[in-house]
């Protein structure tokens, strides 16, 4: 990967459990079998064995958030819908590097202890802005289970969830650009 990837996170949480989970300090993960299996099936150069996961060192996992949406460089955005009690977050330029991503996934599996166990949520690094196919990450949470899967191109993963992101990210990448353009 030459270029930044784009982050697009859509997870089922009750307004009351995101906050508390915002208000959370980000905690380190076990490497388990699953995180193990996931970082064996990923390309890149020079790779390095993973022996334990890295992890955010902010004050609470608000905070994480919070510092990418500041920083106009990663094109940063969150959406709570009362309705459908989803949080939408997209990072349009995430990372363009594995060892970066970690703690961001790291995190996204801490959130799976607040989510109810009838709750799912899916999340994708991938070229989104450059029109490749490539993806560094998706994984899922559903009844309380962190997955990450090995996914290495778009037509890997679900095509509803894809739309879903692209179009979401389209529409992210529009009101962030005017938002900045003034």
């Amino acid at each position: 990967m030459s270029e930044n990837s784009s982050l697009y996170l859509k997870l089922e949480i009750s307004e009351a459990k995101l906050q508390q989970f915002f208000e959370a300090d980000p905690i380190p993960v076990i490497l388990d079998r699953n995180w193990q299996s996931w970082w064996d099936s990923r390309e890149m150069y020079n790779k390095e064995p993973l022996t334990h996961i890295p992890y955010y060192r902010f004050a609470t996992n608000r905070a994480v958030f919070d510092e990418l949406m500041e920083d106009k460089s990663f094109l940063s955005t969150e959406h709570y819908d009362n309705t459908t009690q989803c949080w939408t977050f997209i990072s349009v330029f995430f990372s363009e590097n594995y060892w970066e991503i970690l703690p961001m996934l790291s995190l996204l599996q801490n959130m799976m202890s607040y989510q109810d166990p009838n709750n799912k949520g899916a999340a994708i690094i991938y070229s989104y802005y450059w029109g490749a196919t490539s993806v560094m990450a998706y994984l899922t949470l559903t009844e309380n289970q962190f997955r990450l899967h090995h996914s290495h191109n778009t037509d890997e993963i679900p095509p509803e969830f894809l739309t879903e992101a692209n179009r979401d990210l389209d529409h992210a990448v529009e009101k962030l650009s005017q938002q900045f353009e003034d």
